[in-house]
């Protein structure tokens, strides 16, 4: 039942080491202004992309890489975010947007329970006053028409609608545990046709392209982030290296599994 499960290539690691490096230093050398709200927005986006893509690193130096699509689906999303703000300031308002509404959802239920936990939280006074400021504001963005924007319209205010049909669609479904991704895990057959359970395969499904999509949102972030905050981005020369050396392997194993004969 139990295989061993082979370490991602080194190559992809160095990459993902580099671009997480070059990141950082940038971070460094940010002036900001905290209270703006787009500023903040930004940097948190890019911060999160820096600190997920290190625990990516960590995952990908072990056999315990099942979770770099969970994580690779965050910093998707993150990087979606991350451009609507770019092209659009006001997309702050749909953030906060967000926010409200799903701690709205809590309040609401929170105080309508009973003796249970949320019937606790519901009953104080701070929580009253936030769930009635939060009512007000929904109030005020729906008389503008600014609302809390599903998963698709994000990523179609991005500008990047093919990313939510293939690559987070597939990302999704390894975070929710969909059966596909329960079976790509687990559920295999050998060359004789035997079916069988197995813990720790080999061949789990989108860690390459899971890394190398961190890889690129984080890029992507910090050349959005040196644009904006006027930042002049140091040395690119390893960052570069390291990715031209991994997507080499990765265009070198797609034409290997591809030209596999079927069974």
């Amino acid at each position: 039942m139990t295989e061993t499960r082979p370490p991602i290539e080194p190559v992809i690691i160095e990459a993902l080491i580099a671009v997480k490096d070059h990141a950082t230093s940038i971070a460094s050398l940010i002036h900001y202004d905290l209270l703006d709200a787009r500023e903040r927005y930004l940097l948190a986006y890019f911060c999160t992309a820096i600190e997920l893509t290190g625990a990516c690193t960590v995952l990908a130096q072990t056999t315990e890489s099942i979770g770099i699509p969970i994580l690779a689906r965050s910093v998707l999303e993150a990087l979606v975010d991350f451009k609507c703000l770019v092209t659009d300031p006001g997309y702050v308002e749909c953030i906060e947007a967000a926010h409200d509404r799903e701690w709205s959802k809590v309040f609401e239920e929170a105080t309508s329970a009973g003796g249970a936990y949320l019937g606790q939280l519901g009953a104080h006074a701070l929580v009253q006053r936030e769930h009635a400021a939060i009512i007000e504001r929904e109030a005020r963005r729906k008389e503008i028409g600014i609302r809390k924007l599903t998963a698709k319209e994000r990523f179609e205010h991005a500008g990047v609608p093919e990313l939510y049909y293939s690559v987070y669609n597939f990302f999704c479904a390894e975070a929710h545990n969909d059966a596909r991704a329960l079976i790509s895990r687990h559920i295999k057959e050998d060359e004789a046709g035997v079916v069988r359970l197995t813990i720790y395969g080999d061949d789990l499904a989108f860690l390459d392209v899971g890394l190398m999509q961190v890889h690129d949102a984080v890029a992507a972030m910090t050349e959005g982030i040196c644009r904006i905050f006027k930042v002049a981005e140091r040395d690119r020369a390893r960052v570069e290296q390291t990715f031209t050396a991994a997507k080499r392997w990765v265009t070198a194993h797609e034409e290997a599994v591809a030209s596999k004969p079927s069974t």
